[in-house]
C-alpha cells in the first residue's frame, strides 16, 4: 500500500467559537511527514464536498479527524449516528431513508493514549462520518474516525496515526 495515494486522510478547519482547529495542524504533520494524503475541508454539513473528495482520490483506508473540546484522551469513534444538528439549525436525519447507525469499517485498537467510544455527537464530525462510512463501503475502502483533545500535540497525534496506520501494512 502506498500512503500518499491509498490513503486518505481528512480533518477540518476552525469552527464557531475555535479559531484553531487541532486537525488542521495534524493534517500538516501527515502531509509532510508523507503518512497519507491529507485533507482539510469546511465545517459544512455537505455530503457532496466529502464524497467528491473520494470519488477523486479513490483511496483504500480512509481515516477522519476530528476536534474534540472536552476529551482527554484520543477517541476512536466505532458509530456515527444518522443525525445532525448544530446551534443554528435544529436537529434532523442526515439520510431519511437510511438506518440510524452506521458503524466504522476498520477497527482501530485501542491503547493507554486511546479510548474507544460509540457517540460521534451530532455536528459536522458525525455527519461527516455518517456520509463518509457509507461512501467508504460503495468504494470498498475501510473507514476509521478519531476525535482530538483540543489541546493535543499534533506531532505526537501524527506519529500514533503513523504507528496506527503502519500495523495495518504490516501486521503482527
Amino acid at each position: 500500500m502506498n500512503p500518499t495515494r491509498d490513503v486518505l486522510i481528512y480533518g477540518f478547519k476552525p469552527y464557531l467559537r475555535y479559531s484553531v482547529n487541532i486537525t488542521e495542524s495534524i493534517i500538516k504533520e501527515i502531509n509532510s511527514r508523507k503518512i497519507g494524503r491529507g485533507l482539510v475541508f469546511d465545517v459544512e454539513f455537505d455530503s457532496r464536498m466529502f464524497t467528491d473528495a473520494l470519488r477523486r482520490h479513490s483511496p483504500k483506508v480512509i481515516l477522519g479527524l476530528g476536534q474534540h473540546p472536552r476529551a482527554r484522551k484520543i477517541r476512536i469513534e466505532r458509530r456515527a449516528r444518522n443525525w445532525q444538528e448544530s446551534p443554528d439549525r435544529s436537529g434532523s436525519k442526515i439520510v431519511n431513508s437510511d438506518p440510524e447507525f452506521q458503524y466504522v469499517s476498520l477497527k482501530l485498537p485501542s491503547n493507554e493514549k486511546t479510548a474507544i467510544t460509540y457517540d460521534a455527537g451530532s455536528y459536522v464530525c458525525n455527519f461527516s462520518m455518517y456520509v463518509v462510512n457509507a461512501e467508504a463501503r460503495k468504494m470498498d475502502a475501510k473507514y476509521a474516525f478519531l476525535h482530538v483533545p483540543r489541546n493535543a500535540e499534533s506531532n505526537e497525534v501524527a506519529s500514533l496515526i503513523g504507528n496506527m496506520l503502519s500495523k495495518l501494512r504490516h501486521p503482527p
